[in-house]
This record gives structure tokens, C-alpha cells and sequence, in this order.
């Protein structure tokens, strides 16, 4: 296993001269990603064949829709305090961790209100399910949020094979939970209690233990909070306009077009989660790069990301229908959908490596005024493709919006250098 081990040091060695990267730190981490990545989205995988054959699909689509509200009203919770610990740790600031989670939570306070003035909303509309739904996500969501701010802290500590651990233990509880919800209640009520439950529990165990494991103390730590809010401040539209393409699809074209358009996205939003993890691998070491250094080797990062993204997009474009067909057969109107929606993942490793190299070296300015730009032209792209064409609409519109993004990130980052 040594003689093994030796070989592949120097093999890994030996390919630097053609990627020009530390490879031998991009395995130690890629590799527990990828198997964290790979059990994760095999279990999803799992939930959604779940959800998919024993839920009606208004059932389904009434779940897309609450969970999207859920995720707007998110936006009253420090949401970017994740990425401001995670660049604190890497720079050695363990503090930040106990110190950020205490003031997320009596900040998400005004979360919670929030979600409940939002229920009494629906209550006041007759609308009972989504009423109940946000009540119950009203008392554990905001909590939630703040206490997966060890994954975080993990990802500064360099710490992968944990991260990946705890990952795929969250993952099995949660798609246990929800499959156990299903099968005893198809009542929307029960998936989100089901759903709040192992959330937040989950998230509290595995909180509980990062802070023994790693001894982590509370120190004042002002700079961190003022950078999360930053963040938090800069990542506000983008919240919003996440989400607006499920809220025009169940409002103009209701929850069964919803549902086929959520099973369409599925596969790809997933793949593209998976291949930025990759990216979140060196968030650490480019938080000690200097822009000389990065910009050395610019470009040819952007060009392999898109050769893997169009590599990648080709195998699923071939693969989709059979994948369909023999694990969802209720939904075979989604893969011509899915199919178009995976050309996202060629410029998706580009835009995350971009946005970690933004956040990275702390460009508070332009992360906000490149966030507030790609907002407003993804909204816009949202609402009018959205509203014409249902999901074929928002498919184009996700397509095109990845596109412009990468465009707009490169001559963001090329003109801030000269």
C-alpha cells in the first residue's frame, strides 16, 4: 500500500506540469468530496424517486412552492455569515465559528417573525396548508440556518473527510425522515414537520460535536460579523431571484408544471452542486494567494472548467432518457427540459471559481454590484421567458443567465486587475 501510496504522489507530482495545480492537495480533498458528493446525490437521488412515484405531483409541486417561499423569507437570516467563517478559519480565526452561530441565532429572531406574519398572511386567505407549513418553519428554519455554520468552519479547517462524513450522515437522516413521512402521510403538513425536525436536529448534533472535536472557544470576532453582514447584505437579491422561477411557475402555470419543472432541474442542479464542490476545494488556498499569482493561471482554469462542463453535459445529454424511463416514469414530459438545463454546467465551474476568487480576496464592492447586476438580468429573463413559455421558458432563461453570468465575471475580474 506504501509502494501505492508513492506511486501516486509522484504520478500526481509528475501531471502538475501540465495542470499547473497542486494536485497532490486537490486529491487529499477531492477525494472526500467526490465520495461525500457521490453518497449524498445517490441518496437524493433516492428521496426523489420517492417523491416522485408515491406523492400526486400537486402534492409535490405544493412542497416546491413552500420550500421556495421558505427560502425567500430566509433572507431576514445571515446567510452570508457562512462564507465570512469559512475565509476567517482559513486564515486561522477558529473563534469565528461560536462566535458568528450565537449572533446568527439572536439575529434570525426577526426570521422567525417574519415566517409567522407571513403564515398569518395565508391563514387570513383560507390558505391552510401553506399557513401551517410556515408556522412550523417559522420556529426551527432560522435555527437551522445558523447552526450549519459548521460546515463552514470545516471547510476552513481543510477538514474534508469530516465535512464529507457529517455531509452523508445529514443526507441519510434527512432522506430516511422524509421517506418515512411519505409513506405514513402524503399531508403536506406532516412532510414539513418531517422535514423541520431532521433539519434541525441534525444540524444540532453535528454543531454540537465540531465545537468538542476541534475545542472551539467564543472570542470577539467583529471583523467576521461585519463581513457575514456584508455578504448577507450583497447575496439579498440573489436570495430573492433564486426562487422566482418556482413562484411564477405555481402562480401562472400552477403546482403540476411546478412539479415537472422541479424533476427537470433536479439532476442538473445537482451535478452543478457537485462540480462547484470542487471549486470550494481551494477556497482555502486562494485566500492566501495574492491576484499576481491567481492571474497566472487565470484563464486556463476558465477554459477547464468549461471542457469538463461540456464533457459532463454530453454523457447526461445521452443518459437522460433511460435514466427517466427507469426511475421516474411519471415524469418523461421533464427529460427534454433536463436535457436542455444541463448546458448550465459548462460555465457553472467558471462562475464558482470566480465567485470564490470574489469572496476570497474580500471584494465586498464588486460582489455587491455584480450581484445586484446579474439579479436584476436573471429576473428579468425569469419573468419574461417564465411568463411566456412555462418551463421551457425558465429552462432557456437559466441557460442563457449562466452564460451572461460567466461573460459578466471574467471582465469583472480582468478590469479590477488592470
Amino acid at each position: 500500500m506504501e509502494a501505492i501510496k508513492n506511486k501516486a504522489h509522484k504520478a500526481l507530482r509528475w501531471s502538475e506540469r501540465y495542470t499547473k495545480t497542486d494536485m497532490v492537495y486537490l486529491a487529499k480533498g477531492g477525494f472526500w468530496q467526490t465520495v461525500g458528493q457521490t453518497v449524498t446525490s445517490i441518496l437524493s437521488l433516492v428521496l426523489l424517486i420517492f417523491f416522485a412515484n408515491f406523492l400526486p405531483k400537486e402534492t409535490y409541486g405544493l412542497y416546491k412552492y413552500i420550500l421556495s417561499l421558505a427560502s425567500i423569507l430566509s433572507i431576514f437570516t445571515l446567510t452570508g455569515m457562512n462564507q465570512a467563517v469559512t475565509q476567517a478559519v482559513a486564515t486561522g480565526n477558529d473563534s469565528a465559528l461560536r462566535t458568528s452561530v450565537s449572533y446568527q441565532i439572536k439575529w434570525n429572531l426577526l426570521a422567525s417573525s417574519t415566517f409567522w406574519v407571513v403564515s398569518g398572511y395565508y391563514f387570513f386567505h383560507s390558505n391552510l396548508p401553506v399557513a401551517g407549513s410556515l408556522l412550523i418553519l417559522g420556529i426551527f428554519s432560522p435555527l437551522s440556518l445558523a447552526l450549519n455554520t459548521y460546515g463552514a468552519y470545516l471547510e476552513g479547517k481543510r477538514a474534508f473527510r469530516l465535512s464529507n462524513l457529517f455531509s452523508i450522515i445529514s443526507t441519510t437522516v434527512y432522506v430516511i425522515g422524509m421517506i418515512t413521512a411519505i409513506l405514513l402521510s402524503k399531508n403536506i403538513a406532516w412532510l414539513i414537520v418531517a422535514y423541520s425536525l431532521v433539519t434541525f436536529g441534525t444540524n444540532l448534533i453535528l454543531y454540537i460535536i465540531t465545537i468538542r472535536m476541534f475545542r472551539v472557544t467564543t472570542a470577539p470576532a467583529d471583523h467576521v460579523l461585519k463581513y457575514g453582514r456584508n455578504l448577507t447584505f450583497i447575496g439579498l437579491v440573489g436570495t430573492i431571484v433564486s426562487q422566482v422561477d418556482s413562484l411564477i411557475l405555481n402562480h401562472f402555470w400552477g403546482p403540476i408544471q411546478l412539479a415537472i419543472y422541479s424533476l427537470a432541474t433536479a439532476i442538473p442542479n445537482r451535478a452543478i452542486s457537485f462540480t462547484k464542490s470542487w471549486v470550494n476545494i481551494s477556497f482555502p488556498k486562494f485566500a492566501t494567494k495574492t491576484s499576481e499569482e491567481i492571474n497566472a493561471s487565470f484563464y486556463r482554469r476558465i477554459f477547464q472548467g468549461l471542457a469538463v462542463g461540456l464533457l459532463l453535459t454530453i454523457l447526461y445529454a445521452v443518459s437522460a432518457p433511460f435514466l427517466f424511463k427507469l426511475l421516474i416514469p411519471k415524469y418523461l414530459d421533464s427529460v427534454f427540459y433536463s436535457q436542455i438545463l444541463m448546458i448550465s454546467l459548462v460555465f457553472a465551474i467558471p462562475n464558482r471559481y470566480l465567485s470564490v476568487l470574489f469572496t476570497a480576496k474580500k471584494m465586498t464592492r464588486l460582489i455587491f454590484i455584480n450581484g445586484l447586476v446579474q439579479s436584476f438580468i436573471r429576473i428579468l429573463l425569469y419573468i419574461i421567458l417564465g411568463i411566456w413559455g412555462g418551463v421551457l421558458g425558465l429552462v432557456f432563461a437559466q441557460v442563457l443567465n449562466s452564460l451572461i453570468s460567466m461573460i459578466i465575471n471574467i471582465t469583472l475580474w480582468r478590469t479590477k486587475q488592470v
